[in-house]
């Protein structure tokens, strides 16, 4: 007989419940409210269980116990029946639980219809019989209570006591709750009132329930199918009523096949007795071992039996119920067992890998709760199993994918202790490294390859594996493994004290640094959820980590170059732009002045005054120019180092005179801003007797010039003003000493100084000290030096001018001459940049020549034609005058423009006033109109002409505070602000007018353009301030 469906199954199930709490018939559940008629005579007849009959329909019980012959008991007919019998009767049978009671000395027995149920095939029998007679199977089990009411007078409860009734046709086992209460009857008689509960439906299903889950603990720790067989056996060992013997079988394949391919639909399928449990020696029918064929000798329709996909019901009726069975298992009673269930064990739907032949309870119906509890005892097996089994294939399959288990270790038992022998193994061998720690930090397992990644020794302590990290990581080892021992699985990066490093180099850096470890770990349970050890492996990812951190420098290298390169654009298009503004500006105001002068058609008479006035400004016209030049000829030479294609050309020369004619160029600067310069050649030059020497000297003056040009720019704001050139020889590098720092040399820079151009003259190295009494440089500073488009702070191009290359030029040069360039520098006491190069003596030249420069002198003519003079009346002047502002507040940094701007502005009818960076701005803002309190008295200013690359306070930040002031109210109106600015690029002019800038004009400009601006600004601004007047009130 085959079992309910899944779907049936599922329903049972859910219906199934160990305590059934069901209402009392005809329950009421509103509030209870006495009639008002409930005295009255018809309601009290029907209260009455005899007088009632038969006004009212009675029910079949109420109708067979009236008609019962109660006059053959000891209790007479019911008309002789006393008051306290009737109503006692009338008790009972309203009594919605299962009762009885038992009257009189021989204790009759009268039950109501609940009452039924208990008494089974009993009924009617047991009406009227005395207690002994009626159950005469239990009553020596209520001997005891009878006796303790007689003697006390006292009740007697039992709950979840078991009798075996015979009530169906056969010895049931029953579970009740009983209470036998004694009352006084008739005559002071003692009387019985039996209330009954039948709890054997709730014992019984307790029981099973218990069964599954003791069976569930010792199949799901398998770790391989013969381990599962062992287990389920083990759990089976227990007495259980439910289950009273029991005969275990599995599949036992061919050797080539795997356990978990044994299907339904394998043809070689050997069958192998694992166990049979309760089943006397004497029984020789079971087979030790068969095939398929041969099972059918011991299990008639085995060949259907396997097919089936649920338990099926063995029965001696239907022939299928095995032989052994009928023939030498007995029940309890001494009569042959019937039935039994064939339960196949499978771990898929189509693997069956065993089956159970179980034994059934005689004293129990084979019903829907029995049916439910061998289902889900199905269900648990083959989840085991399956469990089991894919444990087992996982651990086949990574002994294969690690190559470490062979085909004999796949076919060994599967024993416990020889899955951790493999395991331990497998582990040994591993790639990484393996652990096994207690909680209490305790190392109890780790392979080889643990060692040597941590270095650990092989004495092990708790909490001793500490001693090999990092110190800075510890507090991590310690969050981690707090989380450890709360149940949670971690990975995290971790550094040990071991150094880590590589034999070969990557872009010259050498692979080397702190030791790191990928770990991850989780925490082993024990069945009660406690943490009870610590699983976990390593893998070395120091290597991973270095090229991590060696492609963050290149790109932070790459970003931080992009960023040099686009300051370099800026510094060289202000530094471009600054001086061509003021050639333009001098080239104007001479142009513009010629034009004012009257003259006959031959020639013009030039004053002396705007003479000296035509010499400045051609002098600031040739300043201007070399400074464009010494930026020009930076960039081509860096261009020329990065294609290789500068060539160093050695020439006879002395030294001593190169020098000092080159120093000549710096008198006229040196001598505006009284810096005392000297020359000093040190006493190993002439102890050496160094006189002509082969080298070339433009390279050589290229760095001097550069080192010079720099002392003289921070020497010239400080209070001391001194710079002393020293030159010196020796024959060999000078060492690096604490006075001078010299930088290492470029890995890719060949020295040009070994050709054949250079002669065979003994090697000289020529050294040169620049000191000079500047501010200083502090350690951040000293980093950034001879960097490409690098200067010692973003401010120094502002206030030093400079585009960040001379320096990074200037070493790379003496690098191709053979030498190094270092530096020494203290904040507040100046810097001392030296050098060297390596030459070779030589012979004094037999024709020396000598060819001194000499500067041409620019001299303007004096005399001029009339065309020229016609032109230059037409120009844009006339223009401008239409276009004159008030007062102009120039805020320039830079001397030359400064001056220049000035004077054009002044030319144009402007009274100008100058500042030389924003804080003085902000000064003159104070005395001005616009000052708050001064709108009278205050100077009448009318617009700022305001450059943003300055010292102390930048233009943004000045215009930024302007504008700060004007919301504050302190200064009254809009102050117009026109940016004058280098700065060409969109998006600084966006940000120049962002920060409340009105307007700006880019340099290089021209005044005829500039003043119509002004005036455009000066008339936005009186507009914009008289909106402001008349928003505020009064």
């Amino acid at each position: 007989m085959k079992f309910a469906s899944d779907d049936s199954l599922e329903a049972q199930i859910a219906a199934f419940r160990l305590r059934e709490g069901r209402p009392p018939p005809n329950s009421a559940t509103g509030p209870l409210v006495a009639p008002e008629s409930i005295q009255d005579s018809e309601s009290l007849d029907r209260l009455d269980f005899f007088r009632a009959y038969p006004a009212t329909v009675p029910s079949s019980h109420h109708k067979f116990f009236i008609e019962f012959d109660w006059a053959a008991t000891e209790l007479g007919p019911i008309s002789s029946w006393c008051t306290s019998l009737r109503r006692k009767v009338t008790f009972l049978m309203s009594d919605p639980r299962p009762a009885a009671m038992f009257w009189g000395k021989q204790r009759t027995m009268m039950y109501n219809e609940p009452y039924m149920h208990v008494t089974g095939q009993k009924h009617p029998g047991m009406m009227g019989k005395i207690f002994s007679e009626a159950w005469g199977e239990i009553e020596g089990d209520f001997i005891p209570a009878f006796e303790k009411a007689y003697s006390t007078g006292a009740s007697t409860v039992l709950d979840d006591a078991r009798f075996y009734i015979e009530r169906h046709g056969y010895l049931e086992e029953t579970y009740y709750s009983i209470a036998m209460i004694p009352f006084l009857g008739d005559d002071d008689e003692i009387a019985f009132y039996n209330p009954v509960f039948d709890t054997t439906r709730q014992v019984i299903s307790d029981r099973r329930m218990a069964f599954l889950l003791r069976s569930g603990q010792y199949i799901s720790s398998s770790r391989d199918p013969q381990d599962f067989w062992q287990q389920l056996i083990f759990s089976l060992q227990a007495d259980h009523p439910d289950l009273p013997y029991a005969v275990l079988y599995s599949v036992n394949g061919d050797v080539s096949e795997s356990v978990s391919e044994a299907s339904d639909n394998s043809q070689n399928r050997n069958w192998t007795l694992h166990g049979r449990i309760r089943i006397p020696d004497t029984c020789s029918d079971i087979p030790i071992a068969a095939t398929d064929q041969s099972m059918e000798l011991f299990l008639p329709t085995f060949s259907e039996l396997v097919k089936s996909e649920s338990p099926t019901l063995l029965r001696a009726g239907d022939g299928s119920l095995p032989h052994f069975i009928t023939q030498h298992m007995a029940a309890q009673n001494g009569e042959t067992e019937q039935s039994a269930v064939f339960l196949p064990i499978r771990s898929t739907a189509d693997n069956l890998l065993g089956f159970l032949v179980l034994g059934l309870n005689p004293r129990r119906r084979f019903d829907a709760d029995y049916r439910v509890f061998i289902e889900l005892l199905t269900r648990q097996l083959a989840t085991s199993l399956a469990s089991a089994v894919l444990f087992e294939e996982e651990i086949r399959r990574a002994a294969r994918d690690r190559k470490i288990l062979t085909k004999k270790l796949a076919l060994q038992t599967h024993e416990a202790l020889e899955n951790e022998s493999r395991f331990r193994r497998m582990a040994d061998l591993a790639p990484v490294g393996m652990y096994h720690i207690e909680p209490n930090g305790l190392i109890i397992y780790c392979n080889e390859n643990y060692h040597e990644l941590t270095g650990h020794s092989r004495s092990f302590a708790p909490m001793v594996w500490l001693d090999v990290l990092f110190e800075d990581d510890l507090p991590l080892m310690t969050q981690e493994w707090a989380k450890l021992l709360a149940g949670e699985s971690v990975n995290f990066e971790i550094r040990l004290r071991r150094p880590f490093f590589a034999e070969d180099l990557i872009d010259g850096e050498r692979v080397e640094g702190h030791t790191w470890l990928l770990a991850a770990a989780y925490p082993e349970r024990a069945n009660d959820g406690t943490v009870v050890g610590i699983l976990g492996c390593i893998t070395d990812i120091s290597r991973q980590k270095w090229m991590e951190g060696f492609q963050k420098r290149k790109m932070l290298d790459a970003i931080e170059l992009k960023r040099q390169q686009e300051n370099f654009i800026d510094m060289t298009s202000h530094e471009m732009r600054n001086p061509l503004s003021a050639i333009v500006q001098c080239a104007d105001w001479i142009s513009t002045s010629l034009s004012e002068f009257d003259c006959d058609q031959n020639e013009v008479i030039i004053p002396r005054d705007v003479m000296d006035g035509y010499a400045d400004a051609t002098e600031t016209i040739v300043l201007c120019a070399q400074h464009q030049k010494r930026i020009i000829d930076d960039v081509l030479t860096l261009s020329k180092l990065d294609s290789d294609l500068l060539i160093i050309t050695p020439i006879d020369v002395q030294p001593i005179s190169t020098i000092q004619a080159s120093l000549k160029m710096f008198d006229v600067e040196v001598q505006n801003n009284d810096i005392d310069l000297r020359f000093q050649v040190d006493d190993s030059y002439s102890q050496l007797a160094v006189d002509w020497v082969k080298l070339d000297p433009s390279r050589l003056l290229q760095v001097l010039i550069n080192l010079v040009t720099n002392a003289i720019k921070f020497t010239t704001t400080e209070s001391r003003r001194r710079i002393v050139i020293k030159l010196g020889a020796s024959h060999e590098p000078p060492p690096t000493s604490s006075s001078i720092e010299y930088l290492p040399r470029t890995t890719n820079r060949r020295d040009m100084t070994r050709g054949s151009a250079w002669g065979t003259g003994e090697h000289v190295y020529l050294h040169v000290e620049v000191q000079d009494s500047g501010r200083g440089l502090d350690d951040v500073e000293r980093t950034l030096l001879f960097k490409r488009f690098s200067q010692t702070s973003p401010r120094t191009h502002v206030q030093y001018g400079g585009s960040g290359l001379g320096l990074f030029i200037c070493r790379q040069l003496t690098e191709l001459q053979g030498g190094q360039i270092g530096v020494t520098s203290s904040v507040g006491v100046g810097s001392t940049f030296a050098f060297y190069v390596r030459a070779r003596r030589c012979l004094r030249p037999t024709a020396a020549q000598h060819t001194p420069s000499s500067a041409n002198r620019l001299d303007l003519p004096r005399v001029m034609s009339l065309d020229v003079l016609e032109n230059l009346r037409s120009s844009t002047l006339q223009q401008s005058k239409l276009y004159t502002p008030k007062h102009v507040l120039v805020v320039e940094d830079n001397i030359v423009n400064q001056k220049v701007l000035s004077r054009q502005l002044q030319s144009a009818g402007c009274i100008v006033s100058v500042a030389n960076h924003g804080r003085e701005a902000l000064a003159f803002l104070e005395k001005s109109r616009f000052w708050k309190g001064l709108e009278i008295t205050g100077v009448d200013l009318s617009i700022v002409l305001m450059d943003l690359e300055m010292p102390v306070m930048d233009g943004l930040t000045c215009v930024k505070m302007i504008r700060k002031l004007q919301g504050e109210g302190q200064i009254l109106g809009h102050v117009p602000v026109i940016a004058v600015t280098a700065n060409a690029r969109s998006e600084q002019i966006s940000t120049a007018k962002e920060s409340g800038m009105d307007s700006v004009v880019t340099k290089p400009f021209r005044i005829p353009d500039l003043l119509p601006e002004m005036d455009k600004q000066i008339k936005n601004g009186l507009e914009r301030g008289l909106e402001r007047s008349v928003s505020i009130p009064a």
